[in-house]
């Protein structure tokens, strides 16, 4: 009876998994899979067996190296298109990174989003995640933000600096599995110590994701520290920093507040533009709960019972 019960609660999890990115029309591999399980007390060839059988049972679906909990392929070509787009974008955001990254105050940059998890399309923005020196979060994303608009005429398909943190806040202050998605996959582009430091920061992560391994190191610089940002930073210490950081702070919340209030609960809007001393995050469509009220209407509406109800039968009938 454990044997079934363990591979009930397997074949559970590995469709919780698909069905979270189902969300997004994304097939994953068998890899992919093993690493985003919510359970640790399995191997990567005990998930691909389990894979195999709820295959042959008409539970998932397969293509190539790729599951799915639906049989339509216009989602595994979906996915391989995306793939080849994510290749030829990367070594634009890695250039993209490193720009960002010889910005004022600037520690770190990692893409998030959608380049993240190996996908990109017409649709997608390079996102990142950019970390900065304590107590100057805000100068370092106002300049930034200026650049922009300034320069790039507020266009967002290169240059979504939409997240930043500082260097000794780097706990996720909101941690489910959206937000543990989201740091799982996070490329590292400039400052791999940081990459290391925010992965040890949030050992909450394997609460979701006990399979899952950073991504390696070797050949992510770190952030530039050259004489002119050097100069600078010192420059910008001496314009009373702290009144800057205020004030640029209050000025963007001021703004967001007026575009977008109306639209959220108060909770909401906090989540979806924190603005805090040590963070800030700017997502008008809340993509957050959005995604977690899909992946629940998901969980509701899939016949659970059916895998219990099949495995057990099955074993019925070896034992017969």
């Amino acid at each position: 009876m454990p044997t079934i019960y363990n591979e009930i609660v397997l074949r559970e999890n590995i469709v919780r998994t698909l069905l979270y990115y189902d969300i997004f029309n994304y097939p994953l591999t068998g890899n992919e899979i093993f690493r985003f399980l919510g359970m640790d007390t399995v191997t990567e060839n005990s998930v691909l067996s389990a894979l195999t059988h709820m295959v042959a049972e008409g539970v998932i679906f397969r293509h190539g190296d790729l599951y799915g909990i639906h049989p339509t392929e216009a989602n595994f070509s979906r996915r391989i298109k995306g793939n080849r787009e994510a290749s030829r974008f990367l070594p634009i955001a890695k250039h993209k990174a490193a720009f960002i990254s010889k910005f004022p105050f600037v520690r770190g940059v990692m893409a998030s989003g959608s380049l993240a998890k190996g996908y990109m399309d017409e649709k997608s923005d390079l996102d990142f995640f950019v970390v900065t020196a304590p107590g100057r979060l805000w100068i370092a994303r106002t300049i930034l933000v200026m650049y922009k608009r300034l320069f790039l005429f507020n266009s967002h398909k290169y240059f979504c600096v939409n997240y930043f943190v500082d260097e000794v806040h780097l706990e996720i202050e909101e941690k489910n599995l959206f937000t543990a998605t989201e740091l799982a996959t996070v490329i590292p582009l400039s400052g791999a110590t940081l990459y290391g430091n925010l992965m040890k920061a949030n050992p909450w992560l394997r609460l979701f994701f006990p399979n899952y391994e950073p991504r390696p190191t070797q050949y992510v610089p770190e952030s530039p520290a050259s004489g002119i940002k050097k100069t600078m930073e010192r420059i910008l210490d001496l314009l009373a920093p702290e009144t800057m950081e205020r004030y640029f702070r209050d000025v963007t919340v001021k703004r967001w507040k007026r575009l977008y209030k109306r639209d959220y609960p108060a909770a909401d809007f906090d989540i979806a533009f924190k603005s805090k001393d040590y963070a800030s995050k700017n997502h008008p469509q809340h993509f957050q709960r959005k995604v977690m009220g899909l992946y629940t209407e998901k969980l509701k509406g899939f016949d659970f019972h059916r895998i219990r109800k099949q495995r057990a039968g099955v074993d019925i009938q070896s034992q017969g």
